[in-house]
């Protein structure tokens, strides 16, 4: 299975912030206003990076480039839009980190890099399995990327399932489905919170 990991947050005041994919993102930005909810939606940094001389960053570079990205994400953008009542939607966060990065870090320090992010009150996994994900890739257009090897995708969607099953605020989704069925599954785990 390979996987795609989503957060949303809820604050006292009914402000939430979701992470998803761009077409996942795009349902979830129109059922939010469907809802009459505010909205502000956001795409985070990929694993594209490579030195001037082309050469691939190295592991610990891009935990560190991740959790910068994550930090100044959330200082710019979460904390600003859901303090105003704002919904913000989002790619990627705290577990995409801990899935990939501790791949080519160490688990603990790559923890420690984000240990005082904000937590989401929802993460949602949008699992499915790793060909339908790299066929939904290549359909798409996208050129491959550090993470985007078979056999990367099925540890990394490993531990996104092991990281889920032990976060409370965790659901794993089935991907697998049409755009219109897994928009259906991500609405109505959002509505519960809602």
């Amino acid at each position: 299975m390979s996987h795609f990991h989503a957060v949303v947050w809820i604050d006292h005041q009914k402000a939430t912030a979701w992470q998803f994919t761009s077409t996942e993102q795009a349902n979830t930005v129109i059922h939010a206003h469907d809802q009459h909810q505010r909205v502000h939606s956001r795409k985070s940094t990929h694993g594209g990076h490579k030195s001037p001389a082309g050469a691939p960053v190295d592991g610990l570079a891009m935990a560190l480039l991740f959790a910068a990205d994550r930090r100044d994400h959330l200082s710019r953008e979460i904390d600003p839009a859901v303090a105003a009542g704002t919904d913000v939607i989002s790619d990627r966060y705290l577990l995409s980190s801990l899935a990939y990065q501790a791949q080519e870090a160490e688990r603990d320090w790559v923890a420690g890099l984000a240990r005082d992010l904000r937590v989401p009150d929802l993460t949602l996994l949008l699992d499915l399995p790793v060909e339908v994900a790299a066929a939904r890739r290549r359909a798409a257009g996208r050129p491959d990327e550090r993470y985007d090897a078979d056999a990367v995708q099925a540890r990394v969607a490993a531990r996104y399932r092991e990281l889920c099953a032990g976060a409370p605020h965790a659901m794993i989704l089935d991907a697998a489905g049409t755009v219109t069925e897994v928009a259906a599954a991500i609405a109505t785990a959002i509505d519960r919170l809602l």
